[in-house]
C-alpha cells in the first residue's frame, strides 16, 4: 500500500523567543519568588503551531519575521532542528523579535509577559507564491497584514484555512473571521471578538462575519463549536479529557495545529475536536514546550485507550 502523502501546512504569524520560569505558585503580592526550573524555548502562536504540525506528520512552511539579532538565530535554529521549514521567515535589519517571560505554576498555569519587538510591523509583504501547494493554512492575529493576504489567497485558491483568534483587537479579529474557513478562539480572543455576548452568540457572530465553522477553545472545560446552517441551539460541545497538567503553555497552539490537520483528513467536526483535544491533553501533561508534545501515534494510542 502507498503510504498516505504528508499533509502540506502553511502557518502565518507570530513567532518568539519564550523564557519560561517553573515556580510553585502565583504569589498574591509583587514579591521576589524562587524558581524551580527555567529554559528557553520557542514560542508564538504560529511558530508553535509549526513544531506541532511538523509533530503530526506534516510538512510545515512558517511564513513571518524576526529580527537580525540573537533571539531571531536562536528561532531559526530551533525551528529548522524541530522540522519546520523557515525560508519564508523574513530577518528583518536593525529590528529586535519577540521575547515572553513565561511564568508556569505547580498546576500548569501561566502568565506570560511578551515585548513583540519590531519585526512584524516592519515585515515585508507577504509573498503568497510561498503558500502555493500547502493543504491547510493557518493564520494568527499578530501579523495582521500577512495573515489577511493569505486568508484571501486562500479563499481564492479553495485552500482551507483555520484562524486562531487568540485575544486581539475587535476589529482585526472580525477581520480575519469573515475570511477563514475555521474561526478558533481562546476563551478571552471570543470575548474580544463579541464582547457581553453569550459564547453561543458570540460563535454564531463569527458565522455572521463570514466563517463556516466557529469555535472556543474552554481549557479543562472542553471545546464548543458551530457550524454554518444550524441555529444557535445547535451548538456541539466536547469535555476535555482529564489529566494532570503539568504546563499548559502552548496546549492552544498544538490544539490548532492538530485540528488543521484532522480537518484536512476528512474527519467529522466531532473527530476531528476529539483528535485536537487529545493531542492538547498529551501536551499538558509535559512541559519543555511544544517541540516535547505528543507526535500522531502518541495522540492515536492516547485515543484508543480513551474511547
Amino acid at each position: 500500500m502507498k503510504p498516505a502523502a504528508k499533509p502540506q501546512v502553511c502557518t502565518v504569524g507570530h513567532a518568539a523567543v519564550d523564557h519560561c520560569f517553573d515556580i510553585d505558585q502565583f504569589p498574591s503580592h509583587p514579591t521576589k519568588t524562587p524558581a524551580r526550573g527555567y529554559r528557553v524555548i520557542s514560542g508564538g502562536m504560529a511558530a508553535n503551531a509549526s513544531i506541532a504540525a511538523v509533530r503530526l506528520g506534516a510538512e510545515v512552511r512558517l511564513h513571518g519575521a524576526i529580527g537580525d539579532d540573537e533571539a531571531g538565530d536562536f528561532l531559526v535554529h530551533r525551528l529548522e532542528k524541530c522540522g519546520v521549514q523557515c525560508h519564508y521567515l523574513q530577518r528583518v535589519p536593525d529590528a529586535g523579535s519577540s521575547i515572553s517571560a513565561v511564568v508556569i505554576d505547580a498546576h500548569g498555569e501561566r502568565q506570560i509577559y511578551n515585548s513583540r519587538g519590531e519585526a512584524l510591523l516592519r515585515a515585508a509583504p507577504l509573498d503568497v507564491a510561498g503558500l502555493a501547494g500547502c493543504d491547510v493554512l493557518m493564520v494568527d492575529p499578530r501579523w495582521m497584514a500577512g495573515a489577511l493576504a493569505a486568508l484571501q489567497w486562500a479563499r481564492g485558491a479553495g485552500v482551507l484555512s483555520v484562524m486562531d483568534g487568540d485575544i486581539s483587537p475587535q476589529a482585526d479579529l472580525r477581520a480575519l473571521a469573515a475570511l477563514a474557513d475555521w474561526a478558533v478562539f481562546s476563551e478571552s480572543g471570543l470575548a474580544a471578538f463579541a464582547p457581553g455576548l453569550s459564547a453561543p452568540a458570540a460563535l454564531q457572530a463569527a458565522l455572521d462575519a463570514g466563517a463556516q465553522v466557529a469555535a472556543v477553545t474552554l481549557g479543562a472545560h472542553g471545546v464548543k463549536w458551530l457550524r454554518r446552517g444550524t441555529e444557535q441551539g445547535g451548538v456541539q460541545s466536547l469535555a476535555a479529557f482529564e489529566v494532570q497538567a503539568q504546563d499548559t503553555n502552548g496546549a492552544g497552539d498544538v490544539f490548532h495545529a492538530s485540528l488543521a490537520i484532522a480537518i484536512t483528513q476528512g474527519r467529522t467536526d466531532r473527530d476531528a475536536m476529539r483528535f485536537a483535544s487529545a493531542a492538547a491533553a498529551l501536551k499538558c501533561q509535559r512541559n519543555g514546550g511544544v517541540a516535547r508534545g505528543p507526535d500522531l501515534q502518541e495522540v492515536e494510542r492516547f485515543l484508543r485507550e480513551r474511547s
